[in-house]
């Protein structure tokens, strides 16, 4: 026989409320109003899954001795261009960092490598090894209107993914940075920027970005600066550009901006079926809007046959196939000469000659050797790293480099040829000195 309890009438209400509550904790969130979804929350939910948090470890002062330097941490933020995991950056975000750390919108971190920099506009692009990811949805900055809102979305002292807004305060500002050197033509905003926000987006309300926040004014309130994002994404191609071997390329092309829109023009072809002055409209059946799109595309085509391509000319559209090159310019500058000299000279832009190991252990005893730097090849690797004749190379990346047997392993080690720089060790008289060569 089954025996039932009887339930008093207070404790079946009290069944009741309790199941009322389990039943609520599982129904499933609830979309906000539509009233409570504006244009602001649309535009930063548009955005900011391709918004990155940067953070490393540099010294404190670059220029001393390497072993006496105080490490901090550096942090910033950073936005994907491309769904293969290229991220642009400010340069001073990942310059002299040593481990590149990037955390993406999902809190999955990743390590990235610098590929290129400009020091002119304070520009920088890394990459992850992930794909494919989301990709900030791209404006143009041929029409700002001041006292239109903006956005800015980026890491202020490590405060993830902080949102403020503002309005475009100014246009055309030329900041100065140093005694010899300005940025020129940048964006001013009353959005918050802090330290933490370089390399992150500006949008505008639309949600597109139209800006790389880059500057701030210390000990003011209100004043932040930000890179136009037609200049920013131009200066990036250009960078991409550089890392190919552009000897097999059939065109090349540019943005042209106009009020509010952009799209990408031919500028020379050797393709019959191309002309001058051509839109490419499309590239593998996605929209293109920019060439840093199309010299990306090609940096990555690694062993495909072909790109397909859209020309709009004359109102009628032109389906192309546009044959591609398999190496890069890194890969190229690696297997193209054979002795040991002749490759340092062509990958780091110098001329060594080993010295005796005594005159390196008379300066810091944790060296077994070293290269004495004879020359610099102006304008390379080595001359924009500051190396100068005299200088002794004691290490590269994490290798000593005592003789040409250790420095020719170094050579043809897959971290080398798979980055974008390489830090190293240099004696300058009696100090050591470090820094990073841009491959």
């Amino acid at each position: 026989m089954t025996l039932l309890k009887r339930f008093s009438t207070l404790q079946w209400l009290a069944i009741g409320v309790a199941l009322q509550s389990l039943a609520a904790t599982n129904l499933p969130a609830t979309e906000p109003s539509p009233n409570r979804i504006t244009r602001t929350v649309q535009a930063i939910r548009n955005a900011q899954p391709a918004v990155v948090n940067i953070e490393g470890t540099k010294p404190a002062n670059p220029t001393s001795n390497y072993r006496e330097a105080q490490q901090v941490n550096g942090m910033g933020a950073g936005v994907i261009v491309h769904p293969e995991g290229y991220i642009l950056t400010n340069q001073h975000v990942v310059q002299d960092v040593g481990r590149i750390e990037v955390t993406l919108h999902n809190g999955r971190q990743l390590r990235a490598r610098l590929l290129a920099r400009d020091a002119g506009t304070d520009l920088a692009l890394i990459k992850v090894e992930s794909r494919p990811l989301p990709v900030i949805p791209l404006g143009t900055s041929s029409d700002l209107m001041l006292g239109e809102p903006v956005i800015a979305i980026g890491n202020p002292f490590g405060y993830r993914h902080t949102v403020t807004e503002g309005i475009i305060s100014a246009l055309h500002r030329n900041i100065p940075v140093n005694g010899v050197q300005e940025y020129p033509d940048l964006i001013q905003t009353d959005a918050s920027i802090n330290p933490g926000n370089s390399g992150g987006p500006l949008l505008n309300a639309d949600g597109l970005m139209i800006g790389l926040n880059a500057a701030v004014r210390i000990g003011a309130q209100g004043i932040g600066f930000a890179i136009p994002v037609d200049k920013a994404l131009d200066v990036t191609a250009q960078m991409v550009r550089n890392l190919r071997d552009t000897r097999q390329d059939r065109l090349s092309a540019t943005t042209v901006y106009q009020q509010g829109d952009a799209h990408v023009q031919v500028t020379s072809s050797r393709m019959p079926q191309v002309k001058v002055g051509d839109k490419i409209v499309r590239l593998d059946g996605h929209p293109l809007q920019h060439h840093l799109q199309l010299e990306l595309a090609l940096l990555e085509s690694g062993d495909s046959e072909a790109l397909e391509l859209e020309i709009l000319r004359d109102q009628e559209t032109v389906a192309i196939r546009l044959p591609v090159g398999t190496q890069s310019k890194s890969q190229i500058r690696l297997t193209s000469t054979s002795t040991p000299a002749e490759r340092v000279s062509q990958v780091l832009g110098m001329r060594l000659q080993p010295i005796d190991p005594a005159m390196v252990r008379s300066v810091d005893d944790s060296y077994k050797g070293g290269m004495r730097v004879l020359s610099v090849s102006r304008g390379g690797p080595a001359d924009r790293a500051q190396i100068r004749p005299g200088d002794i190379l004691v290490g590269l990346l994490e290798w000593q480099t005592p003789n040409w047997d250790d420095l020719e392993w170094i050579l043809d080690s897959d971290e080398l040829s798979e980055a974008g720089s390489a830090k190293f060790h240099i004696i300058r008289g009696k100090d050591v000195f470090w820094g990073t060569l841009d491959l």
